[in-house]
């Protein structure tokens, strides 16, 4: 007796259903993704009881003949693959032909559709022959899937909860709405209406109508046209909207939602400056490439697709969005570029009794064009925290700012708290600044200078090795010891588990910088494929990182006043290079709400 045998059509129907139809989702965007690839301009969603009772979707595509519509339920029945060359290049969403048969094994299924000329109702039952009536519609098709799951209790029990189930949904139909914003899209859960597109075309509406209006205020337009691709969408402003997770961070790929961890990498990375860690960005990017160039075919519901040009893109993509975020630049939440000024405040003796009275009798408000702010400043203690007197470069600032007509509230630094904060007057309100994080900052964009306009190297005094791991030193090959010369670090094997530094950049010839060149070298042999960019970022970070001053460091208020003109005058003095805020603002609306004066 033999003991392979071929599985009837209703086995390898449930089984396709296993692999294509995961969730009541899945039925949603398997029938809509069938609609698109109709042409149809306005398509309607109706969901009850998280699609366990119905899923309904209507549409006015280009609808069917007779005799398609009972081929629709046949499997690896398509109108869209025929030949070899089809499949090296799709351009629909749905091409395999399992959609409509994987679906019609696992429930009640119901279509009504029309090409214009004829009207059809089929009705599919998993334990019935089909059955196929004439009707009357007009052109277009409709598609109801009732009792979904019923003849596969284990699926049916373990389906989440409706809750979960309709939030599934929802997230589809926003990715294809924003996929096709040339589509009118409307959703409704348990007859309520959820959402609806205009199907104007216009993605920053499609945005604004799903995410609210707010958020779509914050977007920024990034667009890029290269030979092998092109794309275009919106990144979000990262101190207005940010999230704990990736899930919005979206990419289309020719109109289809797809994931790509190198695409996703490439947007996060370009947010460091701006989101502290464990925040994410919101991005909606669609990316356009030759068909030819792209693989849908390489999971089993296309959400993952392989990409000729892949890193290509994602370079492109990363530096694009970090010029478009640079237009955020020396924007605080609710906060213009401060000038800073200084107050000089007595302070009473110990044990004195202490009288309010007006602040002009206890304050000197030295100005600008006053010589003896830089003249009484301790030159020698700021150089040892490592921060340099560059008064042009706050002219330079002063300069740009009042070309963008921007109004600058008046800085009063005022003191410490806990050795660590910044305290500063304002008529606008209170400004509490992180000492250490803003001279994180100052020292970052000193080093990133120095590494693009230093190409110098030097030997060190003492030589320089270091012990690695089995797993770094068997990295230590051709290619890895190229990417550390071009960081103007020069290796050399030095025995079965070290490595000799032979020349080392100039700007990383301190003594202190040792264990940064220690680091570089690690990461650099840490994976087979480097990242440069990232490492010499994350290097110049480090070298920041030491040189900045610590927490509860005492600083005098000349000293505060040189660290805030520093910082204003850096190119982001929003965030430390690590994405944490240098800055934070509490107006003095939200002063007056703290202390219960609202309405006073």
């Amino acid at each position: 007796m033999n003991k392979i045998k071929l599985m009837s059509p209703q086995l390898a129907n449930l089984i396709a259903a296993g692999e294509v139809i995961e969730r009541p989702s899945s039925v949603v965007k398997e029938l809509v993704e069938n609609s698109l690839d109709a042409g149809a301009s306005n398509i309607v969603i109706r969901v009850e009881e998280a699609g366990k009772k119905l899923i309904s979707v209507d549409d006015n595509g280009c609808g069917m003949s007779k005799e398609d519509a009972q081929l629709a339920f046949k499997r690896h029945a398509s109108s869209k693959v025929k030949t070899v060359y089809d499949l090296n290049y799709i351009s629909t969403l749905g091409f395999r032909g399992e959609a409509v048969p994987s679906i019609a094994s696992v429930s009640h299924f119901e279509m009504i559709t029309s090409d214009g000329m004829e009207g059809t109702k089929i009705i599919s039952d998993p334990d019935k022959d089909l059955i196929v009536e004439s009707s009357s519609l007009k052109r277009g098709t409709i598609c109801k899937i009732s009792e979904l799951f019923f003849n596969t209790p284990a699926r049916l029990k373990y389906l989440k909860s409706e809750r979960t189930e309709n939030l599934s949904i929802i997230e589809t139909c926003q990715h294809l709405s924003l996929g096709f914003p040339n589509v009118s899209m409307s959703l409704y859960i348990d007859n309520r209406l959820i959402f609806q597109t205009s199907g104007r075309g216009d993605l920053l509406e499609a945005i604004s109508l799903i995410y609210g209006p707010s958020l779509a205020k914050a977007c920024l337009y990034i667009e890029s046209k290269k030979e092998d691709f092109d794309y275009s969408g919106y990144i979000v402003h990262p101190q207005q909207f940010s999230r704990s997770t990736r899930y919005d961070i979206l990419t289309f790929l020719n109109n289809r939602y797809v994931y790509s961890p190198k695409i996703q990498k490439a947007i996060i990375d370009a947010y460091k400056d701006y989101l502290p860690p464990m925040r994410y960005p919101i991005a909606i990017v669609k990316i356009n490439v030759d068909n030819a160039l792209v693989d849908v075919n390489v999971h089993p519901s296309k959400k993952e697709v392989r990409l000729s040009c892949e890193d290509n893109l994602s370079q492109d993509l990363n530096r694009q969005v970090a010029f478009g975020l640079l237009k955020t630049r020396h924007e605080f939440s609710n906060v213009d570029i401060p000038q800073v000024e200084t107050r000089r405040i007595e302070t009473p003796a110990l044990n004195s009794e202490v009288t309010f009275s007006d602040s002009k009798q206890t304050e000197e408000v030295i100005s600008e064009s006053n010589p003896t702010l830089f003249d009484e400043f301790n030159k020698e203690e700021m150089m040892d925290m490592n921060i340099a007197v560059q008064p042009n470069s706050i002219v330079n600032e002063k300069e740009e700012i009042k070309a963008r007509n921007i109004d600058i509230p008046i800085m009063h630094p005022i003191g410490q708290v806990l050795g660590t904060y910044i305290v500063c007057d304002s008529d606008q309100g209170m400004y509490i600044v992180d000492q250490h994080a803003a001279h994180e900052r100052i020292n970052f964009e000193k080093c990133e200078r120095e590494f693009c306009e230093s190409n110098d190297r030097v030997i060190p005094l003492f030589p320089l090795v270091f012990d690695l791991t089995p797993h770094r030193k068997s990295n230590l090959d051709k290619e890895h010891i190229e990417v550390l010369a071009n960081l103007g670090i020069i290796v050399s094997d030095f025995g079965n588990a070290s490595v000799k530094v032979e020349e080392i950049p100039r700007h990383l010839s301190s003594p202190s910088d040792r264990s940064t060149i220690e680091e570089i070298i690690a990461d650099v042999l840490e994976d087979n494929k480097v990242d440069l960019v990232k490492i010499k970022r994350l290097a110049i970070a480090s070298k920041a990182c030491k040189m900045s001053i610590k927490a509860n460091k005492v600083m005098n208020i000349q000293e505060q006043v040189l660290l805030l003109k520093e910082l204003f005058s850096c190119k982001n003095p929003l965030n430390c290079p690590h994405g944490r805020p240098t800055v934070i603002k509490i107006s003095q609306a939200e002063l007056e709400k703290l202390f219960k004066r609202s309405g006073f």
